[in-house]
C-alpha cells in the first residue's frame, strides 16, 4: 500500500441509513426513522416555501444496508438540503486490507444522497486532502443551463485545491437513481463516490405499492492507490498497456452486506455501479427482479432473473418478497473479466461479492450459489413513456472512432478521432463563455479536447465505433440518448439491427469490441459536456470528446458564475479567459496549449513521488 496523504485512523465498512426527517407543511419524507449511537452526519436546512428542514444520519456497520422507507404517494413540499462536507482521508478495510479512502467528515463509505423531485440540493464541499485536488461530479443530472456545476474538472470548472471551499447547488428537476463520484484525476477509485436517489411518488405510483427501498451498490476495490495505479498504466514500463485489475467486488462498499425483508412485503432496489473499471452481472437466489429504471428513465417492467450493470450504469428493480421466514437468500454479483489480463490480476482476487435477503436473522446465512452469466441487452427495455425515435429533416450526424496508440515516449494513449484528450490551459467552459461571437463556434480554440459544435434545437446522432479490442462504457454528461442501433454477435451480448418504435433512453451505453454503436439525442441544453468511456483508467488515458453544445444560446443566457468557482481558479493561477491556452488577444492562436501527456502525471495527486513503486500486479 502507498500512501500520499494524512491518514486518520477512522474505519468503517458499510452504510445504514435509518434517519428521521422532519418536513414541516408535508406529512413525510422518504427517509426512515432510527437512532445511533456511532458517529454521525446530520444535514439540514430550511426552505423558502416553510419551516421545511431535512435531516440524515449515517451509520458505519460491517453488515448494515441502505435502506429508505416507501414516501408518501404525493411529492412533498420541496425543501433545501445543505450538506457541509469535509473531504479527508479515512483508513476502512472493506474486504479485509486497510488502506486510506476519500472520505467525508470522518466516514467512508460516503453518505447516500436522498431527496425528493423539486428538493434544492447544497454540497460545501472542503478539501482537506492535504496533496490532491478533487471535485463533485453529479453523474446523470441535466443540470440545465447549469454545466458550471458539472463537477468535471478542467472543463466545467477548476479542480478545488487543498485547503479550498466549494459551493455546488443543484434543482432537482430528475427522479431516479444517479451517484456523485470525484471527476478530477480518476480519484474516485479512491473511494470518493456514493449513491444518490430522487424520488418522485408521480412516477412510482405507476408500479403498484411499494413498501420498502434500498440501495444496493456495486463496486470494485484495489489495495494500492489510484495516483500509483494510473501513473504506471500510462508509463512507458506498462508495455502490455493492461489496465490494473481490482482486488475485490464489493456490495454497498462491503461483503457480506445483509437486506432485511419481511415475507410479503415489495422491495425496489436502487441499483448502481460505482466501480472503476469492472461491469459486473447481479442476482438474488430464487427471486426475480422486475426493472422499472434504468439510469434516471422509467421502463414498462420487465421481469428477470438476472441483469448486468456495466461502470456508471443504475437500474432500479422491484423485489417481491416470498410468503415465509424459513429460509434466507444469498444475493451474488460478479465482475465481467475479459478486460482483466492475468499476468497484472492479483492474486487472492476475489471477483465476487456475496450479501443476503434476511427474512430470519436467526438463521444461518446461506453459502453463495454460483452465477452464470445470461445473455443480456438493455435494447430490449421500452421507456415508460415510449417516445419515438428523435427525428428531424436536418439531422447532424456526429462519428467518431475510438481506439488505443502508443505516444512518442512509449504511452499507451486513448484515441477519439485519432486524437487524444488532454486538459487545456482554461476550462473548456471558460473559453466558451469569454469567445467572441465569431469565435464560439470555431473547434480550433478549444484545444485538444475532441471538441464537437452542436447547434441549439439538433437532433444529434452519434455513430460511435469501437476499434479496440476491449468493450467500453460511454456516458454523456448534460443528457439521455436513445439506442436506436448497436451491432453485436457475440451470444452473451446481442446487438440491435433495427430502431426500435420507441427506443430505450439511458445516459450510458456499452461499445462492444470492435463494432459500433449508434445514439439519437436533442440538443436543447447549452453548455460543455463530455462524452467519454467511464473505465476510469481510459477516461484518463484521454477516451473522451467534448460536446459544445449550442454556447451563443449558452452566452446568451448570462450565466452566473458562483464566487466558488471564481476562487478556485484563481487561487491556483488558472485562466477564466481565453482560448485554450489563455490567448484572448487572438483567438486561433493556441501556442502554449498541451499537445502531450505528460511523464509524471499521477492523476490528482500535486506533488508526486520521485519513482513510481507500483510497477503492475500485486504490490
Amino acid at each position: 500500500m502507498y500512501q500520499q496523504g494524512a491518514v486518520p485512523t477512522t474505519s468503517s465498512s458499510s452504510i445504514i441509513v435509518s434517519s428521521t426527517s422532519s418536513t414541516q407543511g408535508s406529512s413525510t419524507s422518504p427517509v426512515s426513522s432510527g437512532t445511533s449511537s456511532s458517529s454521525h452526519v446530520t444535514t439540514s436546512s430550511s426552505s423558502s416555501l416553510g419551516s421545511s428542514t431535512a435531516s440524515s444520519t449515517i451509520k458505519t456497520s460491517s453488515t448494515s444496508t441502505t435502506s429508505i422507507v416507501k414516501g408518501t404517494a404525493t411529492n412533498p413540499i420541496p425543501v433545501r438540503r445543505t450538506f457541509n462536507w469535509n473531504i479527508t482521508w479515512v483508513n476502512a478495510s472493506p474486504d479485509g486490507f486497510s488502506r486510506p479512502f476519500v472520505g467525508v467528515n470522518g466516514e467512508w463509505p460516503l453518505p447516500p444522497i436522498l431527496a425528493d423531485i423539486g428538493d434544492t440540493i447544497i454540497i460545501n464541499a472542503y478539501n482537506g486532502l492535504g496533496n490532491e485536488t478533487t471535485s463533485i461530479h453529479m453523474h446523470g443530472l441535466f443540470n440545465a443551463n447549469n454545466t458550471f456545476e458539472d463537477g468535471s474538472a478542467m472543463v466545467a470548472q477548476c479542480p478545488i485545491g487543498p485547503g479550498e471551499t466549494f459551493v455546488y447547488e443543484y434543482v432537482l428537476a430528475q427522479s431516479g437513481t444517479y451517484w456523485y463520484h470525484a471527476h478530477v484525476g480518476g480519484q474516485y477509485i479512491d473511494g470518493f463516490r456514493g449513491p444518490v436517489v430522487i424520488r418522485d411518488a408521480n412516477a412510482l405510483n405507476n408500479y403498484g405499492n411499494i413498501d420498502e427501498e434500498y440501495i444496493l451498490s456495486l463496486t470494485d476495490v484495489y489495495h494500492v492507490e489510484a495516483p500509483y495505479l494510473i501513473n504506471y498504466f500510462l508509463s512507458a514500463n506498462n508495455t502490455s498497456g493492461a489496465e490494473p485489475v481490482p482486488d475485490s467486488a464489493l456490495i454497498n462498499e462491503a461483503q457480506n452486506a445483509q437486506f432485511a425483508i419481511t415475507p410479503g412485503k415489495t422491495y425496489l432496489f436502487h441499483v448502481v455501479n460505482m466501480g472503476a473499471i469492472a461491469g459486473q452481472f447481479l442476482q438474488f437466489d430464487q427471486h426475480n427482479m422486475t426493472i422499472i429504471e434504468a439510469d434516471g428513465v422509467y421502463t414498462q417492467p420487465y421481469v428477470t432473473d438476472q441483469i448486468f450493470v456495466a461502470v456508471a450504469q443504475r437500474y432500479s428493480v422491484l423485489v417481491q418478497a416470498l410468503p415465509t421466514a424459513t429460509e434466507n437468500f444469498a444475493i451474488v454479483s460478479q465482475f465481467v473479466t475479459d478486460m482483466f489480463d492475468e499476468s497484472v490480476t492479483p492474486a487472492g482476487q476475489n471477483p465476487t461479492c456475496t450479501a443476503f435477503l434476511v427474512y430470519n436473522s436467526a438463521l444461518a446465512m446461506p453459502a453463495p450459489f454460483t452465477l452464470t452469466p445470461q445473455p443480456w441487452s438493455d435494447t430490449v427495455l421500452v421507456p415508460w413513456d415510449q417516445q419515438p425515435l428523435w427525428d428531424s429533416d436536418n439531422v447532424q450526424y456526429t462519428y467518431l472512432t475510438v481506439d488505443f496508440a502508443t505516444n512518442d515516449w512509449g504511452s499507451n494513449r486513448a484515441m477519439v478521432n485519432g486524437q487524444t484528450y488532454l486538459s487545456q490551459l482554461v476550462p473548456t467552459f471558460f473559453t466558451a463563455l469569454t469567445a467572441p461571437s465569431e469565435y464560439q463556434m470555431n473547434t480550433a480554440i478549444y484545444g485538444q479536447v475532441n471538441p464537437q459544435i452542436l447547434p441549439f434545437g439538433q437532433v444529434i446522432e452519434i455513430d460511435l465505433n469501437n476499434h479496440d479490442t476491449r468493450a467500453h462504457p460511454f456516458h454523456l454528461h448534460g443528457h439521455t440518448f436513445q439506442i436506436i442501433n448497436r451491432a453485436g454477435d457475440e451470444p452473451q451480448w446481442p446487438g440491435l439491427d433495427s430502431i426500435p418504435a420507441a427506443p430505450m433512453r439511458r445516459d450510458t451505453v456499452v461499445v462492444y469490441p470492435g463494432v459500433g454503436v449508434t445514439l439519437r439525442f436533442i440538443a436543447n441544453n447549452p453548455g460543455v459536456w463530455l462524452f467519454h468511456c467511464h473505465t476510469e483508467f481510459h477516461v484518463e488515458a484521454g477516451m473522451t470528446a467534448t460536446f459544445i453544445e449550442a454556447p451563443d444560446v449558452m452566452v446568451a443566457r448570462k450565466p452566473y458564475i458562483p464566487n466558488s468557482h471564481k476562487t478556485a481558479c484563481d487561487s491556483q493561477n488558472i485562466p477564466r479567459s481565453g482560448n485554450a491556452a489563455g490567448n484572448s488577444a487572438d483567438w486561433t492562436d493556441t501556442t502554449g496549449a498541451p499537445t502531450d501527456s505528460s511523464q509524471t502525471y499521477y492523476g490528482a495527486l500535486i506533488n508526486g513521488p520521485t519513482w513510481n513503486p507500483y510497477q503492475g500486479g500485486k504490490p
